[in-house]
């Protein structure tokens, strides 16, 4: 009797342990007001969508971010958005391979800096003039780390890698000396 009594309060204690380390790692993050405020764009595309979490490492504990709807279409929407008044007839812009990396770094004696770095491979037809290539960006922001707010820097993180790579495109098909 007295041993299962022990073999159960240790069980409990166990659970507690495990349950009071774990806590809450997937922190909720809505990006669907910038998704349907962006223009119907269907000469740019981002494929693979359906990744919506976010890793941040270099936190005393493991930190998830649920982006929603999804980050492939979070950077979708904000490429369109950036790139829709310079679109010209004949230009399709199409992605895919999306990833992404988000970290938080604390530089000796100076504050912690969340950085994303995002890379993806793009193909660019201007009037039948093709480029292909991988781009990479990065966007840092400065973070306080107890408590992070996630929430709401990795919305502002994809919005402004997702405004870089957009400004790396247009200058890809600017390049093209394909004009307006």
């Amino acid at each position: 009797m007295k041993y299962a009594v022990v073999k159960g309060a240790l069980a409990v204690a166990v659970t507690t342990m495990l349950s009071a380390c774990g806590g809450k790692t997937l922190i909720e993050s809505d990006m669907s007001h910038v998704v349907t405020a962006s223009p119907a764009s269907p000469w740019l595309t981002l494929e693979n969508k359906g990744d919506h979490v976010v890793a941040v490492g270099g936190l005393s504990g493991p930190s998830k971010v649920e982006v929603s709807p999804d980050i492939p279409s979070a950077v979708e929407a904000v490429l369109r958005t950036s790139l829709q008044p310079k679109y010209f007839t004949d230009l399709i812009i199409g992605c895919r391979g999306l990833q992404q990396a988000t970290a938080v770094h604390t530089p000796e004696g100076q504050t912690s800096v969340v950085t994303m770095d995002l890379t993806v491979n793009c193909r660019i037809v201007a009037r039948g003039v093709v480029v292909s290539k991988i781009y990479h960006v990065s966007q840092t922001a400065p973070v306080e780390t107890d408590p992070p707010r996630l929430d709401a820097i990795v919305p502002k993180l994809i919005s402004g890698a997702s405004t870089q790579l957009a400004d790396q495109l247009w200058a890809d098909v600017v390049a093209t000396g394909v004009r307006r």
